[in-house]
């Protein structure tokens, strides 16, 4: 075959790169680390009897795991907004007494699924964080398997 213009030859030459740059190992170790974090968490926290640090601390290990957060993620609703006593919202710190007061994550869920049914509001989120609460729940519950070694 001849080539009779330049840009043929370029285009031949150039790379493609897709995906991830880092080398195999980086990302599974990154993989590794992030999975381990949620289930250290999930060694120390009880999704039937918790507080909404702790809710705020699964956020952030969903985050470190490279899961995209969105502003309706239920577990970060209960971590970032407090209602007053006169129904105004206000925004949540750690050091608030009620972000530190136990209680059942399932039944938060469930009863706000049922007001959401009941106002016609969707539950996709809600379902999904419902989702996670049980895998979350396995995760304390089961040994974890080491498949490297």
């Amino acid at each position: 075959m001849q080539v009779n213009n330049v840009s043929y030859a370029t285009g031949i030459a150039q790379l493609h790169k897709s995906g991830n740059n880092l080398p195999l190992a980086k990302v599974q170790n990154l993989q590794e680390s992030s999975s381990n974090s949620i289930r250290e968490l999930a060694k120390s926290i009880d999704p039937s009897n918790m507080s909404r640090n702790e809710a705020r601390a699964i956020v952030d290990a969903q985050r470190q795991a490279g899961e995209p957060i969105e502003l309706d993620n239920p577990f970060l609703l209960h971590s970032m907004i407090l209602v007053n006593e006169n129904g105004q919202l206000r925004n949540a710190t750690e050091t608030d007494p009620i972000m530190n007061e136990k209680f059942n994550m399932f039944d938060a869920f469930k009863s706000e699924i049922e007001f959401n049914i009941s106002k016609g509001l969707s539950t996709d989120t809600l379902e999904k964080g419902l989702d996670f609460l049980e895998k979350f729940k396995n995760l304390r519950e089961t040994a974890e398997i080491n498949l490297y070694a």
